[in-house]
């Protein structure tokens, strides 16, 4: 059995940092120790902090009919490159409804793949919710629904969603946004042909309105629910709220609405459209309060680039999404750990261990233990690195994180006992990933 040892490391244990080194075996972790240990490869990790790979759970990656995009070679690279282990494709245009597509998007990240990777079915509806049995058989295990525009589900089909999802156990993860609030508010603000009127005209309490009813078809039928990108402080409180009926619910949020503001889009114009949109400062503390207090369990990418020529139009017909795959573990580490706005612990649970635990793959990922997958990011906390479209691996020539510097960048990435990164340099290969719908089974 092939042996790697990473030694000289510091693993977060509780509070506390522990100077020691980890044995891998076959791809899965066998021994934690402060003593180091005879191995066929020994990999230096030079004093730094070893922390669990990410798992992103809402990444645009690869769809077939739009591969200028992203695709899976220059996604799960950029992954990779922002400490993430393990991407769970989100449907972009093409629906995920179908055997024969899912099994098209897992072929192509076999082949493709940097990192581990799995799939969300979507986008589901009135008609097409029986794709939920026949997705489950191939590991699908979280499926996508909107309340709004472009892909909004019916009353009734959101019922029988629900149910379906319910009786086999999986998660339904939606875009919450009202659409008879999107509706009124577009006829107010889209005479106004500004940045800051689209912001605007998807407003909080679209958010807010669609959580509260989503909440509730999930008390009644017992399904999982997922609330995909939360955006707003008004998002977190009904959030609150429906936890407080113990329901079986969950959220995400994003390093845009962690970071950016509306304000911003004055500079960036369309290069920071997305949707929901970007709200104000005080949304961004209280987004930042709520993964910290656990409101708000799961940090997501919604990685959504596309080729400039889409998003240099007008604000109501510009491409609405970013990328964001390269500065995931960076910023939450920079913004949220350095900043003492979420503690160490927080970055694992939010970013690794909450995600491995909604798609039921706890603790094989998310966990440095033994016994779990070897998917180990080793952080760069001494240096920092510059974002520029120039010398990232997203597949755009933009991106709205021009000229920032994060700290907590890869200095080794490991997925299931591979080196895909080393000392911050790109060893590894395409196809390297395994698609998790198979673990477990």
């Amino acid at each position: 059995m092939r042996t790697i040892l990473l030694r000289n490391i510091k693993i977060p244990v509780g509070n506390e940092l522990v100077e020691g080194s980890i044995l891998v075996e076959d791809g899965v972790i066998k021994a934690i120790s402060k003593k180091t240990f005879e191995a066929d490869e020994v990999v230096e990790g030079s004093g730094l902090t070893a922390v669990p790979g990410g798992i992103d759970v809402h990444a645009h990656v690869y769809d077939p009919e739009n591969p200028e995009h992203e695709d899976w070679r220059s996604g799960s690279l950029a992954a990779a490159y922002g400490g993430i282990t393990t991407l769970i494709d989100m449907p972009l245009r093409v629906f995920v409804d179908k055997p024969q597509v899912a099994l098209e998007k897992i072929q192509a990240a076999r082949r493709d793949s940097y990192v581990n990777f799995g799939l969300t079915g979507g986008f589901l509806n009135e008609q097409n919710y029986g794709a939920i049995e026949e997705l489950v058989r191939l590991g699908v295990k979280t499926f996508k629904i909107f309340t709004c525009r472009p892909f909004q589900a019916s009353e009734k089909g959101l019922a029988r969603i629900f149910e379906k999802a319910a009786e086999k156990d999986v998660v339904v993860i939606a875009h919450a946004e009202d659409e008879g609030l999107l509706e009124l508010l577009e006829s107010k603000y889209r005479v106004m042909n500004d940045v800051l009127s689209y912001h605007s005209s998807r407003s909080p309490g679209a958010e807010a309105a669609a959580i509260f009813k989503l909440g509730y078809y999930s008390l009644e039928t017992g399904a999982r629910l997922h609330i995909a990108h939360l955006s707003s402080k008004e998002g977190v409180e009904a959030l609150a709220f429906l936890k407080s009926r113990n329901l079986k619910i969950t959220a995400e949020t994003c390093p845009h609405y962690l970071f950016f503001t509306r304000e911003d889009s004055k500079v960036h114009g369309t290069f920071l459209k997305m949707a929901p949109t970007l709200k104000t400062s005080i949304d961004r503390e209280a987004l930042w309060s709520a993964l910290e207090k656990g409101i708000v369990e799961v940090y997501a990418s919604d990685n959504a680039p596309s080729p400039r020529s889409l998003k240099e139009r007008d604000v109501w017909s510009a491409w609405g999404g970013i990328p964001n795959l390269e500065i995931m573990g960076p910023f939450l580490f920079t913004h949220g750990v350095l900043k003492n706005k979420i503690s160490l612990q927080t970055y694992i649970s939010v970013f690794a261990r909450n995600p491995a635990k909604l798609l039921g793959l706890y603790p094989l990922l998310g966990e440095i233990s033994v016994g779990s997958l070897a998917d180990i990011v080793v952080l760069n906390t001494r240096e920092p690195r510059l974002i520029s479209w120039k010398t990232h691996h997203h597949k755009v020539d933009w991106t709205p994180w021009e000229g920032l510097s994060f700290y907590g960048h890869p200095y080794h990435v490991m997925v299931h006992g591979e080196l895909i990164i080393e000392r911050g340099e790109i060893v590894g290969k395409p196809g390297t990933g395994i698609y998790v719908g198979e673990l477990g089974r």
